[in-house]
């Protein structure tokens, strides 16, 4: 293989390679980086070089005129644009007011001179001789280079400047902490800027020892200095925290779990208002039936319990909103469900406790409260049943729960957001649960949580 052969495979490797690194920074930056408009124009400068390289791979390839000529077309729309993009970039980024002037100019001269290139054949202004093997450069060619290199210089003076002013404002004082903190922040976003000045300005400095043929070069080296670049810029995303990525995930992460506590006050709350007053409602039914009869004194009875399951509806609400847990704590599983089904008047509740309750089974008392609370609000609510049963067997590694009613049953359970919950709370507590029923046969809920190792 010649030489001359073998320097062109390597530069086409090389071409390939910048092309495939920038490529895979643009989807990181894409999927990381946050939803602003400086990104989206950060991606534009980056396309752009994927563009210019391309174009040189598709140089590489050419053999005739035409295709020669749509190399160019294709790479100068890069060229053309990359100078603009990374002034519009930094503007944006450091928040710096633009003039009209100062928005219009930079877009005008890329497209004055990619028109200058796709018109080429009419003037020759851009290139004076175009043919295979000999390309000479015209003065829109040089014009086209000096407002490249003008906007990209005036880009990376932003953000200098940007830097300096940030550097002058971490001087005022705070509290200590505050300021150290504030200082390490301020440090690694500078150090991330610096390492992005870098990236643009080393592709520029080796383009111009390229066009002033200083050292006499065969090939183009640019195509090195991008290659620079792209890990610049990724050690600055990644390390450096450049366009806030590291910000940017923390935040999603805290959506996300405010989201989930939203949705698990918003469980409770539902749980212990559909209780309350389905409770409630029960006891009305009931006093207004002992009131029909004369038994003012089981009147009296239901309206007292009715009145105090009431406040305790209102303190489990006002605990939920303020975002805490539920302030009372059962000791013993049994206690809390043997509280629940001592409160349902409207039908008899039969809990059977098969093992020993113990402390050992404390931490599930919580949600299996909460399981059996709402089951027997959907029985009252639904079921039109004549009874409930409640088993409580304890293990020797887990807990089941089985809770069943008489009622009208269904062929086709519904999850409604009472039986979504009992679902979520269970699988949160690492445990399974099974609901059954059919027309007729009434309803069960099956549950098993498996007790924490290590807990006594």
């Amino acid at each position: 293989m010649p030489g001359w052969y073998r320097m062109e495979f390597v530069l086409g490797i090389i071409y390939i390679m910048v092309a495939g690194a920038v490529l895979v920074s643009m989807v990181a930056l894409y999927l990381l980086g946050p939803d602003k408009q400086y990104k989206k124009i950060y991606l534009g400068c980056q396309a752009a070089v994927v563009v210019w390289c391309v174009s040189q791979i598709f140089l590489l390839l050419s053999s005739d005129t035409i295709e020669l000529a749509v190399s160019y077309v294709f790479g100068n729309l890069g060229i053309c644009s990359i100078g603009a993009l990374w002034y519009y970039f930094a503007c944006l980024y450091t928040n710096r007011k633009m003039s009209t002037a100062g928005k219009a100019l930079p877009a005008v001269a890329a497209s004055v001179h990619y028109i200058g290139v796709i018109t080429n054949p009419l003037h020759h202004i851009f290139y004076k001789s175009f043919d295979i093997g000999r390309v000479t450069r015209g003065p829109m060619f040089y014009t086209n280079v000096f407002a490249t290199y003008f906007f990209v210089v005036a880009g990376s003076v932003i953000l200098y400047m940007n830097l300096t002013a940030d550097k002058i404002g971490d001087s005022g004082v705070d509290s200590e902490n505050d300021t150290n903190e504030d200082s390490v922040k301020s440090d690694r976003a500078r150090n991330g800027q610096l390492l992005i000045v870098a990236s643009v300005l080393i592709p520029v400095f080796l383009n111009i020892v390229y066009l002033s043929k200083l050292f006499m070069l065969t090939f183009d080296i640019t195509p090195l200095g991008f290659g620079i670049s792209v890990i610049l810029v990724m050690l600055a995303t990644m390390k450096y925290n450049f366009m806030d990525v590291h910000r940017e995930l923390a935040i999603t992460n805290e959506k996300l779990l405010l989201e989930k506590e939203r949705n698990r006050i918003a469980q409770q709350v539902h749980d212990t208002a559909g209780h309350t007053l389905t409770m409630i409602q029960s006891y009305m039914k009931l006093a207004e039936i002992s009131n029909e009869k004369g038994e003012n004194s089981e009147t009296g009875t239901y309206l007292s319990e009715a009145r105090t399951l009431t406040s305790n509806g209102i303190r489990e609400l006002r605990e939920a909103i303020n975002e805490m847990k539920k302030g009372e704590s059962y000791e013993l599983v049994t206690k809390g469900i043997m509280q629940l089904a001592g409160q349902v008047k409207e039908i008899p509740v039969e809990v059977t406790v098969k093992g020993e309750d113990s402390e050992k089974y404390s931490h599930l008392s919580k949600v299996l409260y909460d399981c059996t609370r709402e089951s027997i609000t959907n029985t009252l609510k639904y079921a039109n049943a004549s009874k409930m049963e409640i088993v409580i067997k304890f293990k020797e590694n887990s807990v089941d729960l089985i809770i069943s009613d008489d009622g009208d049953g269904c062929d086709e359970i519904k999850d409604n957001n009472g039986l979504l919950g009992i679902k979520e709370r269970v699988k949160k507590a690492g445990g399974t649960v099974r609901f059954i029923s059919e027309k007729g046969e009434g309803f069960l809920t099956r549950i098993n949580v498996a007790v924490k190792k290590g807990i006594f």
